[in-house]
């Protein structure tokens, strides 16, 4: 995943993520408090764009809340919620 703050751009690992923010690693640069964009897919088809803050740092991961006001934030509960059914359905 991309993150943009300020001039700064920088490549992330998400560890994970949930309709209202997500944990990421390689991304000790950033404060709590800090506003970010992110960038990222959710599948090949679901490409992302949003604002965020820094909320929380603890054990070189960070803590990213999305804008609740963002519309994508439903489309991110909504591919959250397949991926638990999916994981749920008993293989055939």
């Amino acid at each position: 995943m991309k993150v943009e703050c300020g001039t700064d751009v920088f490549i992330a690992r998400s560890l994970e993520i949930g309709a209202g923010g997500m944990a990421l690693e390689n991304a000790s640069r950033l404060s709590v408090s800090q506003p970010v964009r992110l960038l990222f897919s959710l599948s090949p088809a679901l490409n992302l764009k949003l604002d965020a803050v820094v909320w929380w740092k603890r054990d070189h991961r960070v803590g990213i809340r999305f804008d609740p006001r963002d519309p994508k934030c439903r489309l991110i509960q909504q591919w959250v919620e397949e991926q638990i059914k999916l994981a749920k359905t008993p293989p055939v």
